[in-house]
């Protein structure tokens, strides 16, 4: 049989018979290679095999020429039938310690024309040329000769290999464990083939974190990533080492919010799949440092208002990060006020109290705080002492002002309103006084020392006198 193609499909015989005429396989090649181009899934029955002596699996064992499929392959290259072809195929990566692999995950695929080769409607190597037995007739600028294992062997290109009007035909792939196409055979006659597989890549490029412009914890995540070869995205993983969390996403744009509850890493990792089925990823991260809310009650400052100081202003002094202080809830003597809300000038919340009864009073602030991390409270306390009121020292009206009209004495030990305070004061004919037996004595004594001293007086005077008229 005279054929110049690397396969020349015929009917899978049913007693392994060889069907000969080089015209008819040549027709019937092209009417098969024209219908496997629209379709990517090759079954063992779809499978037509080719018997010409260009085949490199062409010892007709197990099933045929060729292979219906990954596990008939590997059963021929056991049987060694052909002898050769554990080397041929050695030489094109599919070493014994493959074996089991190319038979289990070998996926159906399709050898196009124009040299490349599609899994799942997806390129996965380009610039393919086939290796047979034969040089077909052709010159060694479109079959070049290559020595296997001491035997000569032919390579070419797609376009110069397939018969006029073929188009595609089948083929058995073998992928590592990244995507990557390593062992490409065809399933009519053995055929392997080579070219420049598509290395599938993912590239987490960029996590992007955009902080919350009233919670500095809070933050929103997209990702930038780029796929290369024939790499699809499968989804985008975020996880948080704060919370030890994750979130999947199906898209980079789709935002992922998260709050963190102290400092923690994000890292976000991008997956994508091949058309082999396997999935790379990539990854990105980015360490956050947690803003911790600061919400104190600082002080709480009384100050007196009045002169007598009997009236008291307590003022909530605060210090706050990333919270607000709501109200207040003040407790003086045991009763609460809540909710106090009054603020001074300068933004502080206040209440007033007064006290007259010269006492201390423990004054305690409860602050009600919002923060970024929910509610919180801070306390302060403080005392003072109120001065007393003057009061009315006079019995009977201890309750009235000082300078009330029934508040002092009319006369010693004599209060106002006491009757004794209305008595007429005596008048010039009021007999005298009785002062008492002393006063009488000292009377009587002056009296007589002014007598004594008159008659001396008296008794000089008539000596003079008497002086005179002698």
């Amino acid at each position: 049989m005279s054929i110049i193609t690397d396969i020349t499909e015929v009917v899978r015989p049913t007693a392994k018979h060889v069907v000969a005429g080089g015209i008819f396989a040549l027709a019937l090649a092209a009417a098969v290679g024209l219908g496997l181009s629209t379709r990517q899934h090759i079954s063992a029955a779809s499978i037509v095999r080719d018997d010409a002596v260009n085949s490199i699996d062409n010892a007709n064992a197990n099933g045929g020429v060729g292979a219906a499929d990954a596990n008939e392959l590997i059963k021929d290259i056991k049987d060694g039938k052909p002898s050769d072809l554990a080397t041929i195929y050695s030489a094109f990566g599919l070493s014994s310690s493959k074996y089991d692999d190319f038979a289990k995950n070998a996926k159906s695929g399709v050898l196009y024309r124009d040299g490349h080769v599609e899994v799942n409607g997806v390129t996965v190597m380009t610039d393919t040329i086939t290796m047979g037995r034969t040089n077909m007739g052709k010159p060694a600028s479109e079959r070049k000769p290559v020595t296997i294992g001491g035997k000569t062997y032919y390579q070419s290109t797609p376009n110069v290999s397939f018969a006029s009007g073929v188009k595609s035909l089948p083929v058995m792939v073998l992928f590592d464990s990244k995507g990557v196409a390593q062992t490409v055979v065809m399933n009519a006659c053995g055929n392997p083939v080579q070219g420049k597989p598509v290395t599938p890549s993912a590239a987490c490029k960029v996590l992007n974190a955009t902080q919350d412009k009233t919670n500095p914890n809070k933050y929103t995540f997209t990702t930038n990533a780029t796929f290369a070869g024939n790499a699809k995205l499968q989804k985008v993983v975020y996880h948080f080492s704060d919370t030890n969390t994750s979130v999947t996403k199906n898209s980079l744009t789709e935002v992922v919010d998260h709050t963190f509850a102290k400092d923690g890493k994000v890292t976000v990792t991008v997956y994508a799949t091949t058309p082999s089925g396997a999935v790379i990823t990539s990854n990105c991260e980015k360490q956050i440092t947690h803003s911790a809310p600061m919400a104190v009650c600082t002080a709480l400052v009384a100050s007196a208002i009045d002169d007598q100081k009997q009236k008291f202003r307590f003022t909530v002094k605060t210090a706050t990060k990333n919270a607000s202080v709501e109200n207040v809830d003040f407790t003086a003597d045991g009763n609460t006020t809540t909710g106090v809300n009054a603020k001074d000038a300068q933004g502080n919340i206040y209440k007033e109290y007064t006290w007259t009864d010269g006492k201390e009073h423990t004054v305690k602030a409860t602050v009600h705080f919002t923060t970024i991390e929910g509610a919180k409270t801070g306390t302060c306390e403080t005392k003072v002492t109120s001065k007393q009121t003057p009061k009315c020292t006079v019995p009977g009206h201890e309750n009235e002002a000082p300078d009330s009209e029934n508040c002092g004495y009319c006369k010693e030990g004599i209060p106002k309103g006491d009757s004794r305070c209305n008595e007429q004061v005596l008048s010039a004919t009021t007999e005298l006084p009785n002062t008492g037996a002393g006063n009488i004595v000292g009377a009587f004594t002056g009296a007589s020392i002014l007598g004594t001293v008159g008659h001396v007086i008296y008794s000089k005077r008539r000596a003079n006198r008497a002086a005179l008229q002698a």
